[in-house]
């Protein structure tokens, strides 16, 4: 029976039977459960209750006989299964009341299971619960659909308003999501202004039936949530959400795979302002293994050394002779084989890796420089591919001054190469940071120059910090094929005359754009024409045969 002076805790009585069965409990345990009186009395006590187990080997029969022989109970830890199926931490004090009977007092531990803002159950309580289920033999992964959901640019309410309407809207929104799928999904929190719905398939209804209820989930979704969010009678906030689902009916491998469908496709909702979802297609793609990739092994291969740096030589246009290389980056994972620089570099832009991954490459050219001086091999000026986003970095002058330090690089061999199409988002910090390149004794090349739309006006801004333009190899490809590409190619390079900055021109692959270049007075180029990135020990013997230092 359960003792009155204890009752402010959650409580069962359990009889010690075949079953361990429980005859009672009191309003404490149902409100930590969630479960009702009537589901849980004369239910089996392991379905309601996982021991800890480092304690009593996990064993209900080892607790209870314990127990019997303490006058005082045992104290353990404990998990309950709530009525959602994942687990809410306790400490459990079992006590012997004789008869078999036994008395059970849970006080709520540090719940991990429940986000503090939403109160809503958070990324933890997810994968417990898809475990149940899983483990159970509930349903399969198959029944199960994952939809991820984030607010666009949550980070504007924090800045425009404060962080405690921030935390309102997260909380507000959570309702609502919790009202409009409450009797069908289960809605949980990951961070910030990301959510997710599990929606799970009881019917094992035929795929294109499931496919079809899911896309009207979704529809209705982005109806509503295009609603206003009423934080008070003064303030209501709109904003665009993005929705990424896994494929219906698909069976993936893990839980961890229908996440990464989900999120992927999440990615290219998340370049429309409008609410808008995509459902993930039955087929593993490559953006599935390129997120995993990317978010999994970088940092492993970054430390590994399993990242190589290859060198793509760079020729003087009359002379053809060395003049330069561009430090490329390139990945070779044992089990997957070679994975492309586009998918790899692309990714680490999205996960805002790209500070510590340039300055990575940074480090490595520098230490390679300062050892082929050593060795008195007199290698060319190596160019480093670097995002705006990077350089735009408050730290990043000290940063690269700390490297060129432990290295002892001298400045004059590098070149940082920014890609124009790159969105700004600090100018003035920019402007500093590129003049303080300059003024530290490297050169700056603006890389695939004249496809971005903002091509004149950063040329505009910066031009007196900039020492080369890198024609883009889509423009050099077409160089042949119409008046009007070559005209284009040829106003570029007037332009980079006018500036007095050297105009290179990328992709360079047939003997007949080199001639047309050569005639535009195009000062350098790169490309298959002359030869593909070299790995270490062949652009070593390509330095020894043909190198003029800049």
């Amino acid at each position: 029976m359960i003792d009155n002076s204890k009752t402010l805790l959650a409580a069962l009585t359990v009889y010690r039977g075949s079953i361990n069965l429980v005859t009672a409990c009191n309003d404490a345990f149902t409100e930590l459960s969630g479960l009702t009186s009537s589901v849980i009395r004369n239910s089996n006590l392991a379905d309601k209750l996982i021991l800890d187990k480092n304690d009593h080997n996990g064993n209900l029969d080892t607790l209870f006989d314990d127990a019997m022989h303490s006058e005082e109970g045992i104290v353990t830890n404990a998990k309950i299964f709530n009525q959602f199926h994942y687990t809410v931490g306790a400490k459990l004090h079992c006590v012997y009341e004789g008869c078999d009977i036994f008395s059970l007092y849970f006080s709520a531990s540090e719940n991990k299971s429940v986000d503090p803002i939403t109160r809503l159950p958070n990324g933890w309580a997810l994968i417990s619960r898809i475990n149940y289920l899983l483990e159970n033999s509930r349903i399969a992964l198959k029944n199960m659909v994952l939809l991820i959901l984030e607010a666009d640019n949550f980070s504007a309410i924090n800045f425009r308003y404060d962080y405690v309407v921030g935390d309102q809207f997260l909380s507000l929104l959570g309702q609502r999501l919790q009202s409009l799928v409450k009797s069908f999904g289960f809605v949980i929190r990951f961070s910030n202004a990301k959510y997710a719905i599990l929606i799970e398939d009881h019917e094992n209804l035929p795929e294109l039936i499931l496919k079809r209820r899911i896309e009207l989930i979704c529809q209705n979704l982005c109806f509503e949530l295009a609603k206003p969010i009423v934080i008070s009678d003064e303030l209501a906030i709109n904003k665009s959400f993005s929705i990424g689902v896994s494929a219906p009916g698909y069976e993936y491998h893990s839980y961890h795979a229908m996440q990464i469908a989900a999120e992927t496709v999440k990615q290219k909702a998340k370049k429309y302002s409008i609410n808008n979802y995509f459902i993930a297609t039955p087929e593993p793609t490559e953006d599935y293994l390129r997120h995993k990739l990317i978010i999994e092994a970088l940092p492993k291969a970054m430390s590994r050394g399993v990242i190589d740096i290859h060198y793509q030589p760079q020729y003087d246009m009359k002379t053809q002779t060395l003049v330069g290389l561009e430090a490329l980056s390139r990945w070779t994972d044992q089990s997957l084989g070679v994975i492309r620089p586009d998918i790899f570099i692309s990714i680490i832009e999205e996960i805002g890796l790209h500070f510590e991954f340039d300055l990575w490459v940074f480090e490595k050219v520098c230490k390679q420089l300062t050892l082929w001086q050593r060795q008195n091999i007199h290698a060319p000026r190596v160019a480093i591919n670097v995002s705006f986003k990077t350089m735009e970095m408050s730290t990043f002058i000290e940063r690269i001054k700390q490297i060129l330090v432990a290295t002892g690089c001298p400045t004059h061999f590098l070149e940082l190469e920014v890609t124009e199409t790159a969105s700004i988002n600090n100018t003035k910090m920019l402007s500093d940071n590129m003049l303080q390149v300059k003024a530290l004794g490297m050169h700056i090349a603006v890389d695939d120059f004249g496809t971005g739309y903002s091509s004149l006006s950063l040329i505009r801004t910066f031009h007196n910090s900039i020492d080369k333009l890198k024609l883009d190899r889509s423009l050099v490809d077409k160089v042949c094929h119409t008046e009007l590409d070559k005209n284009f190619i040829k106003h570029i390079i007037e332009l980079g005359r006018i500036l007095d900055v050297r105009v290179l021109a990328e992709g360079v692959e047939t003997v007949q754009q080199l001639e047309l270049l050569v005639e535009l007075n195009c000062d350098y180029a790169q490309g298959y024409y002359f030869s593909k990135a070299l790995p270490l020990t062949e652009v070593i013997d390509l330095i020894k045969h043909d190198t003029e230092v800049v």
